[in-house]
């Protein structure tokens, strides 16, 4: 139990240090130097990927990294989210679009190695460490959180956990507090509400469904696969395709009896 432990911890440790070290290098490669980059996380996806903009009333449904076959790939964002949640979404899913993935030898926990990922790429340690003295001294830790989320557009929750990853704090508390509360703290603090805390929503994924409707025509997709791809991004087509399923499996089912 105790061997099992060693190994989870070292895991994680392992995770996040090389999580660190790859958003340091995306940084200076795509952004060109270490800067609160907020809403252009955003710009740089749609820039070198395809991104499907979804509006899904989902709470838990943050986004993913769709493969459509070995050369397209598509990047699925829930706009419904508050938006520094969706910046820190795509921080995240650069992790899995960029493929470190592949380039990575050594066991590591890609997920947690992408949160910390999106963590030091929305929030690099340098800018962090020399904001944050000033500002604990003058505002206390609970209000510090709250403008270096504001500066940096990224979840309260992940500005904490920063803080904490950077050893800048030892006050767990401040990592048991939830997103909502956060907000609520910004009236007790007496700062006003953040547009940041509020969702977007836009639909844009036409030419995800293009590729789709291309690969079922190439037929490289059937139409049950082609609504399984779908089901999430645009239902409405996914239900099209899988009636079209059903009713060849019923004509050809009626044809065999006809034999």
């Amino acid at each position: 139990m105790l061997l099992g432990r060693n190994h989870m911890s070292k895991l994680k440790l392992q995770s996040e240090q090389v999580g660190e070290a790859f958003a340091g290098q995306f940084l200076t490669d795509h952004f060109g130097a270490e800067i609160f980059i907020g809403p252009g996380i955003e710009l740089k996806l749609q820039e070198i990927s395809h991104v499907i903009f979804q509006d899904v009333p989902d709470n838990e449904y943050f986004g993913a990294t769709v493969n459509v076959d070995s050369e397209q790939v598509f990047v699925a964002i829930n706009t419904r989210q508050p938006l520094r949640i969706r910046y820190f979404t795509v921080a995240h899913e650069f992790w899995h679009l960029l493929g470190y993935k592949e380039v990575i030898s050594e066991e590591i926990d890609h997920e947690r190695a992408a949160d910390r990922f999106a963590a030091a790429v929305m929030m690099p340690a340098s800018l962090v460490r020399l904001l944050w003295g000033r500002l604990k001294q003058d505002f206390g830790e609970e209000k510090a959180i709250i403008m270096i989320a504001d500066m940096a557009a990224a979840p309260y929750e992940a500005v904490a956990r920063r803080i904490l990853e950077l050893k800048l704090s030892k006050s767990r508390r401040l990592i048991a507090i939830k997103e909502k509360e956060w907000i609520s703290l910004r009236k007790a603090h007496h700062l006003a509400n953040s547009p940041l805390d509020e969702p977007f929503p836009i639909k844009s994924f036409s030419k995800y469904e293009s590729v789709i409707a291309e690969a079922v025509e190439k037929r490289l997709l059937n139409k049950a696969e082609a609504s399984g791809k779908l089901a999430q991004i645009s239902p409405e087509t996914a239900i099209r395709y899988q009636m079209e399923t059903n009713r060849e499996r019923t004509i050809s089912q009626e044809e065999e009896e006809d034999l």
